[in-house]
């Protein structure tokens, strides 16, 4: 596929405004759009709900936009509504969370289940440094994951390879805790969570949710990792990276999105423009955040509120 017309309109779909962690897909994008002197518009409801990008979706098919890319789940709502796109003539690709049974052009991300894999043998790492077995029989380690929605295969395969890792443990899964994707959820869930079952010994969060909050908004997490908890998680930011520099969180796996905005535009772009077939997955690297390179993420994460 190969247009003329460079005065093109591509659209981000991301899967929920209220969630920051696509703040620095916004604005990488923004930046390489007005490098390219194309339209960009960036449009998803404010909390995640399935049906609303959905009609999202289909709204900017009528609009005939020239190319859009999504984060989504491999559903089946969403990857007819993908091929109805592509089916219209209008080059579908997804970012974060992908939909490989549709007809999308290519996926921009984490290897998701490396991203869980290399979390666990963090947690791993940890559990060693404080002096915790987590090999011997005689107690089991109880452990709660927190997710977003069963069925984002990006949050599926990042449990799959964390649970593959640390299957020859003593860790074992007490309770998985779905957030909906939605930020305030995630504080409200955790906290609960935390007041109706404080001796839970491990945490793994397979998405950052609950860490835009400072520590005071999370008193029982706070109590709960005085007294030995153990969290680790996925996804880096500043205010993340501050919680495990209060000692909330012992360690993080991060995900690139500036380069899931800017790579992921001009990839469309270029095959919108010269015909230029992407490969059909663009990996995006991983960045690890533990003690020893804490204090370095801190100067170079900004906190968004002054972006």
């Amino acid at each position: 596929m190969a247009i003329d017309n460079k005065k093109l309109t591509i659209a981000f779909v991301p899967r929920s405004l209220d969630n920051p962690i696509f703040l620095d897909a916004f604005e990488k994008s923004q930046q390489q759009a007005v490098q390219l002197g194309i339209k960009l518009e960036w449009v998803s409801s404010f909390t995640y709900d399935a049906e609303k990008q959905i009609s999202i979706i289909k709204s900017l098919i009528k609009q005939q936009v020239d190319g859009m890319i999504v984060s989504v789940n491999n559903t089946p709502d969403y990857i007819e509504v993908i091929n109805q796109a592509v089916a219209a003539g209008i080059p579908v690709a997804t970012f974060d969370a992908d939909a490989p049974d549709s007809k999308r052009l290519f996926h921009i991300g984490i290897d998701n289940y490396k991203a869980g894999q290399a979390t666990a043998r963090g947690l791993l790492k940890v559990l060693r440094q404080e002096g915790i077995d987590y090999q011997g029989q005689a107690k089991k380690l109880q452990m709660m994951i927190m997710t977003g929605v069963r069925g984002a295969l990006n949050l599926d395969s990042r449990i799959a390879g964390f649970s593959d890792t640390i299957a020859d443990s003593n860790i074992v899964l007490s309770d998985i805790v779905e957030n909906q994707d939605n930020v305030n959820l995630s504080v409200e869930l955790l906290e609960q969570y935390l007041q109706k079952n404080p001796q839970i010994d491990i945490i793994f969060f397979a998405g950052g949710w609950p860490f835009y909050v400072p520590a005071e908004a999370l008193p029982n997490f706070q109590k709960w990792a005085a007294e030995g908890g153990i969290a680790v998680g996925i996804d880096i930011f500043y205010d993340a990276l501050l919680l495990e520099q209060r000692g909330l969180l012992k360690y993080l796996v991060g995900q690139d999105m500036s380069a899931m905005g800017s790579r992921g535009l001009l990839a469309l772009y270029n095959y919108l423009i010269e015909g230029e077939k992407p490969p059909e997955y663009i990996e995006t690297g991983l960045e690890i955040a533990d003690k020893n390179n804490l204090k370095q993420l801190l100067q170079t994460h900004q906190p968004w509120r002054v972006k």
